[in-house]
């Protein structure tokens, strides 16, 4: 039976190096496609950023007034004369008091209220830029209120330009931390199953319709050998995928400028590894399930589409979940346990017993699942139906 898995995978393997389809989708696009995308997120994101700190559009809802006079001081804040606080020509709207003036000279409080456009992105960017000049201005007005004699004194102390740099204000955010962590297994996770999806299509629902599994199947060799042959060969498109991706992750690091660079151990890398191999074994054997009871490989994409979108669940329940908070409930849920595991291993606090558990569970799941798809195998009606 080892002769004739060997033989199996190696032909399979042959199969699809050969097919260039099979090769583009699942090795050299999430190679690229990653850092590519990464990349055009990073310069949309820094471009956005470059043009609202330089330039932010806002309306007062009154122009005699001090603050008025201050934010035109600002070289960076243009004041728009609209009347619309949801107007998309500003970032923001600033609501004052009508006699503010007087009300500081009088050492009264007043009031100064922005609003921002909930539905406008670069209204959303604004923010710290028109909060920090607010904060300025009644800063201003606190601490020298008792310099001002009269209405003039107070515009002229308050038309000073006040530089703002946005690099200052805005915390320093660990680029490379926030992607592996939120991105990195929500990616392995989709390239381990699609990796392995078209593959374990081909290799069982597709030679239903090519004919060539008959033939396979006159041969005599055992079928238990046969669909570990076609396993082994699923899985390691699978993992290559897998793979892909977090080397297109590293790629991104590497060629992005001002991006934190990530430090695996020894130990970290082999668990890694170790997680890949064995989600893609999973993937590939729940997909290699689905492809033998299918009637063609039409059918076997029907089941396995949705599959995609419904492993990336997980991700999301455990998008802010921190590795230090990962407990031992969450390694006993299916493909939430894989992500939980990666996001350990880039906070660089891998537990050798927590990666143990998610091991066994996924061998667990494995054999599961490979058991089901041996026996359907072994059955003409299952794997001959019409």
């Amino acid at each position: 039976m080892i002769k004739q898995m060997v033989v199996v995978l190696v032909k399979e393997l042959k199969c699809i190096i050969r097919d260039k389809k099979t090769f583009i989708f699942g090795i050299v696009l999430p190679f690229l496609w990653v850092p590519v995308m990464l990349l055009i997120i990073d310069f949309s994101m820094k471009s956005s950023q470059s043009q609202i700190s330089d330039n932010v559009n806002i309306g007062i809802s009154s122009k005699d007034n001090s603050f008025y006079t201050f934010c035109s001081a600002q070289k960076n804040i243009t004041i728009i004369d609209v009347n619309d606080p949801k107007s998309s020509k500003i970032a923001a709207y600033v609501t004052l008091d009508a006699d503010i003036d007087s009300k500081i000279l009088g050492g009264e409080d007043f009031n100064l209220n922005v609003d921002y456009n909930d539905s406008s992105i670069n209204s959303m960017m604004s923010i710290p830029i028109v909060s920090y000049y607010e904060g300025i201005y009644r800063s201003i007005i606190n601490d020298y209120r008792s310099r001002f004699k009269n209405k003039e004194g107070l515009n002229k102390f308050v038309a000073i330009e006040i530089p703002y740099t946005l690099d200052e204000q805005v915390p320093n955010i660990n680029t490379s931390s926030l992607y592996f962590n939120m991105l990195v297994p929500m990616m392995l996770i989709l390239y381990c199953c699609i990796g392995s999806a078209s593959t374990a299509n081909d290799l069982s629902a597709g030679e239903k319709e090519r004919g060539t599994l008959e033939s396979l199947l006159s041969t005599g060799a055992d079928r238990t050998g046969i669909i570990i042959g076609k396993l082994l060969a699923t899985t390691a498109m699978g993992a290559t995928s897998g793979l892909c991706t977090v080397l297109g992750l590293c790629g991104y690091l590497l060629i992005s400028s001002g991006s934190q660079k990530i430090h695996l151990s020894v130990l970290e890398m082999v668990s890694l590894l170790v997680i890949i191999l064995f989600t893609s074994m999973f993937f590939a054997s729940v997909n290699l399930a689905v492809g033998v009871y299918s009637r063609s490989y039409k059918e076997a994409q029907t089941y396995l589409t949705p599959m995609s979108i419904i492993c990336l669940i997980p991700a999301y329940f455990t998008y802010t979940l921190d590795a230090s908070g990962i407990g031992i409930g969450y390694l006993c849920v299916p493909v939430l346990n894989i992500i939980c595991i990666i996001k350990e291993i880039f906070a660089n606090a891998v537990n050798i017993y927590h990666v143990s558990i998610v091991v066994f569970w996924l061998i667990l799941y494995v054999l599961s699942a490979f058991y089901i798809t041996n026996n359907m195998f072994k059955k003409e009606s299952v794997v001959f139906r019409i």
